[in-house]
C-alpha cells in the first residue's frame, strides 16, 4: 500500500487546469489519468505504509496543525521521467511549504518503516500536474506545450483542505483520493 499527502486547489485552479486536461484529451486522445484525482500540490509523494489507521491518525493530527496557506502558480511546465511525459504548473517554494514537506518526512518515521519517496527531500519540486502518461512514440505531451503561446501564469489560491490519496499496492496505476480534511483555521 501507499499514500500521498497533497494540498488541494479551489475550484478556479481545478477549472483551469481541468480545460487543459480536456484540450489535451481531444486534440491528442490523450487517456486520463493522473487528472483522475482532484487538482493537487503534493506534501509528500506516494510512500509505502504498514497500517492505514495509523497513518490516518497521523494525518487526522496533520490537519488540525497546518493553517490555511496561498499558493502561487507561476509557469507551465513538461519534463520526463521514466518514460512519461508530464505536463504541470510550477508552485513558487515558500518557507511554509518547504517546512511542511521537511515536517511530515520526519514525522512520518515514527509511522510507517520506510518514508522515502522518489523526487522527496532537500530538492524536491513543488509542483501542480496537469497530466502524465507513457510515452510511446509521438509524444503528445510535448507536442501540446510546445504549441503554448504564453507559459508564464500568474494563479494564486488560499489551500484550506488537505488529503490523504491512497494506492492499494506497489502498482501506483490506480489511486483514489480517501480522505479530505480542512485545514485549521488559525
Amino acid at each position: 500500500m501507499k499514500a500521498a499527502i497533497v494540498l488541494l486547489a479551489d475550484y478556479k485552479v481545478q477549472n483551469f487546469v481541468r480545460r487543459m486536461v480536456v484540450e489535451l484529451n481531444q486534440k491528442y486522445q490523450v487517456s486520463f489519468f493522473a487528472s483522475h484525482l482532484p487538482v493537487h500540490v503534493s506534501l509528500k509523494q506516494p510512500f509505502s505504509f504498514e497500517n492505514l489507521g495509523k497513518l490516518e491518525n497521523y494525518f487526522d493530527n496533520l490537519a488540525t496543525r497546518i493553517s490555511p496557506l496561498e499558493i502561487k502558480l507561476n509557469g507551465i511546465y513538461y519534463s520526463e521521467w521514466d518514460g512519461f511525459g508530464i505536463l504541470g504548473l510550477n508552485v513558487i517554494e515558500t518557507s511554509s511549504l518547504r517546512t511542511m514537506h521537511n515536517q511530515i518526512n520526519f514525522e512520518l518515521t515514527n509511522v510507517v518503516k520506510d518514508p522515502s519517496a522518489p523526487h522527496d527531500g532537500k530538492d524536491y519540486h513543488f509542483h501542480m500536474t496537469i497530466e502524465l502518461g507513457k510515452v510511446v512514440g509521438k509524444n503528445p505531451y510535448r507536442e501540446y506545450f510546445d504549441h503554448i503561446q504564453n507559459k508564464d501564469i500568474k494563479l494564486s489560491f488560499l489551500a484550506k483542505e488537505i488529503a490523504l490519496f491512497y494506492y492499494p499496492n506497489e502498482d501506483t496505476n490506480f489511486f483514489f483520493n480517501y480522505k479530505t480534511l480542512p485545514l485549521h483555521l488559525s
